[in-house]
């Protein structure tokens, strides 16, 4: 699936959870724990010296109780105009994390990066299918809402149309372009270390 999105910050964040009842169906709750791993690979002119792969530790607070997920994910990345993500992503759900961290850490990757986000999930239909919206708090960078729609092809024209409506929908939740975030989490929290 290639997944198309964009993420900005967030100064109201209960003026935005008001608004996003107002159009979006809550789905629930969750907090992520990722780790991402880098491998170094040969240097390529424009390509990053390095793969990611992340495990992704899920839990999401139920009616029958927390229920924990783990996944692994590789992503190719690209950024497109005005911070628009799209985004090759692979991604399966692993039974034991210990097995692909004993694996990385004998195939060389090392762990780079450490992220904690809490997500507010909701959905809205859209002409392009499903799109997910996340009032997100991501620790210590603040409060961002994520958009995102997943597509079955990266045709130019279909990917364009689904960013002019990501961007209808930034715009329905009273948010201003001018607050689309151009960086990846990791390259804010990279920054943050130095």
């Amino acid at each position: 699936m290639i997944e198309i999105e964009i993420k900005a910050h967030v100064y109201d964040k209960e003026q935005l959870r008001h608004t996003l009842c107002s159009f979006a169906e809550y789905v629930q709750t969750v907090d992520r724990h990722d780790l991402y791993y880098h491998i170094p690979v040969k240097q390529e002119p424009g390509k990053k010296p390095y793969i990611t792969a992340r495990i992704r530790r899920e839990f999401m607070q139920t009616p029958e109780g927390e229920r924990k997920t783990v996944y692994v994910t590789y992503k190719k990345k690209e950024r497109s105009e005005n911070a628009v993500e799209v985004n090759i992503e692979k991604e399966t759900v692993i039974q034991d994390e210990s097995v692909l961290t004993a694996l990385f850490t004998d195939a060389g990757f090392e762990l780079a990066h450490k992220k904690d986000k809490h997500v507010e999930d909701y959905s809205v239909q859209t002409e392009f299918g499903n799109a997910t919206l996340e009032l997100c708090t991501v620790g210590p960078l603040g409060d961002f809402l994520e958009i995102e729609i997943l597509s079955e092809t990266d045709e130019p024209e279909r990917t364009e149309k689904i960013r002019q409506e990501l961007k209808k929908l930034l715009a329905k939740c009273g948010i201003p372009e001018s607050c689309i975030e151009p960086k990846y989490y990791t390259q804010m929290l990279s920054e943050l270390k130095q």
